[in-house]
């Protein structure tokens, strides 16, 4: 590339000097270097690199701050807005961190409930349609008697809906953007108060009624999930696409699909999965990331390709680098409006994965 820019201005002044030295000068050697270095500086990176834009990796701490200043403690769930702010669950600071576009990390004001709470392991963030901040405690942390949802209007109003409907009791393990509907859809398992051994998968909507959040309930029917599915059903991670299809997790490893017309039918069958943590998918649905077991992978026309994650060539120490030589154990991911880029939360920083 340097190479190409050389050649590009050397063309450049020896075009220069064949007009009339009245009508456009020569450059100098300092206007030269100076553009020389402003061309190289304004390259985007190689696709596949991996740049840390906030904390530093591996030591944890709270404090605001800009770049690597600033300190997390466990982030883990992370969205972006239209804007390209970044927003995240900081799980062991009890905290929602806001991350702009110039790199300046701030602590968002989440409000006292109105019984007293205070929010606590936040695991799970995300903007709704509405700019409303939905906020998604951690279910092996968190008490019972603790709100599990948080939801913080733009007026600054927050809301603590109640998670148990009727005889059910509910672990919620993920949240996910509706893309046609102004609430999220969310997911996890279930069972009846007291009869904890007999759980059941669902997903539903995060729609509130008389206090209580959760409506249209989807169990994944026992008879379409594979046999080591069966046992233990749980919906670990759910994705709606824009085609209308819910993409969704059993027990980390096995991905379905359930259309608009309700037919669910497992996908990837030839891909073995290990511990699927985070879902996306790009606008189209042709092309999903997968964290899975820290690594990020592609998956398009079927075919898995591994992005970023441990190999024997990556430094703990030098974390950033491009491809194998990066070093990263991601958590959560959220893809950039351009679909260029993916955000993702690793070992106490946020870090960005460059795609093309």
């Amino acid at each position: 590339m340097k190479k190409i820019y050389q050649a590009l201005l050397l063309g450049s002044v020896l075009l220069t000097t064949q007009c009339k030295k009245s009508e456009q000068p020569a450059l100098t050697n300092a206007k030269l270097a100076v553009t020389r270095a402003s061309m190289i500086d304004t390259a985007r990176p190689a696709p596949l690199s991996v740049i840390t834009i906030a904390g530093s990796y591996n030591v944890q701490g709270n404090a605001d701050g800009t770049g690597a200043d600033a300190r997390f403690n466990y982030p883990h769930g992370i969205d972006i807005a239209d804007d390209g702010t970044l927003y995240v669950a900081d799980l062991f600071n009890n905290a929602v961190r806001k991350l702009t576009p110039g790199g300046v990390v701030t602590t968002v004001n989440i409000p006292t409930a109105k019984d007293g709470q205070k929010l606590v392991y936040p695991e799970k963030v995300l903007l709704s349609k509405d700019g409303s901040l939905n906020i998604l405690a951690y279910y092996d942390l968190t008490p019972k008697e603790q709100h599990k949802f948080w939801i913080l209007k733009p007026s600054g109003e927050l809301i603590t809906p109640a998670s148990q409907v009727n005889y059910y009791t509910y672990i919620y393990y993920n949240i996910a953007k509706d893309p046609y509907s102004d609430y999220l859809q969310t997911c996890g398992e279930r069972f009846v108060t007291g009869a904890e051994n007999h759980r059941q998968g669902f997903t539903e909507s995060t729609e509130i009624a008389n206090g209580v959040i959760g409506k249209h309930p989807f169990t994944p029917p026992l008879d379409s999930l594979n046999t080591s599915s069966r046992e233990y059903a749980a919906v670990t991670n759910v994705f709606c696409g824009y085609n209308g299809v819910k993409y969704i997790v059993i027990r980390h490893k096995y991905v379905y699909k359930l259309t608009k017309s309700g037919v669910f039918t497992r996908i990837f069958r030839d891909i073995n999965f290990h511990e699927i943590i985070d879902f996306i998918a790009n606008k189209d649905s042709r092309t999903i990331y997968i964290v899975d077991q820290g690594a990020i992978v592609s998956i398009s026309n079927n075919k898995l390709t591994r992005l970023v994650g441990l190999s024997s060539s990556s430094t703990f120490s030098h974390p950033d680098g491009v491809g194998d030589k990066a070093y990263v154990l991601a958590d959560g991911i959220a893809l950039s409006k351009d679909e260029n880029t993916i955000y993702f939360t690793d070992n106490n920083t946020i870090r960005k994965l460059i795609l093309k």
